[in-house]
């Protein structure tokens, strides 16, 4: 799917971490529902989270976004 993602995380240089592009969808848990979204917006956590202080090197790749627009699928 398409989408805007972490690829990794860096102090010095987060937005060279941000990747648009495509990546795997992921599976939808049974007690969640899938959002078609249509506009997101890059916020201070998902910079936080590029800078690694809110998002462990680890967990990377990870579609960010707490701000979207869209409706259910």
């Amino acid at each position: 799917m398409f989408a805007v993602y972490a690829k990794s995380v860096s102090r010095e240089d987060p937005l060279s971490c941000l990747v648009v592009g495509e990546i795997a969808e992921s599976v939808t848990p049974e007690d969640w529902v899938t959002v078609q979204v249509k506009a997101a917006s890059l916020n201070h956590h998902d910079l936080w989270s590029l800078k690694g202080q809110a998002l462990p090197a680890d967990r990377v790749p990870m579609i960010l976004g707490a701000d979207a627009a869209g409706g259910h699928r």
